[in-house]
């Protein structure tokens, strides 16, 4: 799936097949996430609001099936998947500090 680079802290980018209906997340951390059964619309807000990792959490996160496309090169020690809210975490702890 072809993914266009986002202005987000979080959310490096996002893809979406309009005849699928699949949106695909690449986040920060190098986590990729695909969602089944999103509307377009729901692509369009991700790609006009300003807050990207916040309407991932409120309105894609648990609302769509979701599943892990790739894991970042150095899985978690547990062996488990990590969940959305701990890679948005883990993308935001990237970022230098503000100041």
């Amino acid at each position: 799936m072809l993914r266009q680079r986002l202005l987000s802290n979080a959310i490096l980018s996002a893809g979406y097949d309009e005849a699928t209906g699949e949106l695909e997340l690449e986040f920060q951390s190098g986590h990729v996430y695909r969602y089944s059964g999103v509307p377009a619309s729901v692509f369009d807000w991700l790609l006009r609001t300003k807050n990207k990792g916040g309407f991932v959490r409120r309105m894609i996160s648990g609302r769509y099936d979701e599943h892990a496309v790739r894991e970042h090169a150095t899985p978690a020690a547990s062996g488990a998947e990590p969940s959305l809210e701990d890679v948005l975490r883990a993308s935001l702890e990237r970022l230098p500090p503000r100041g």
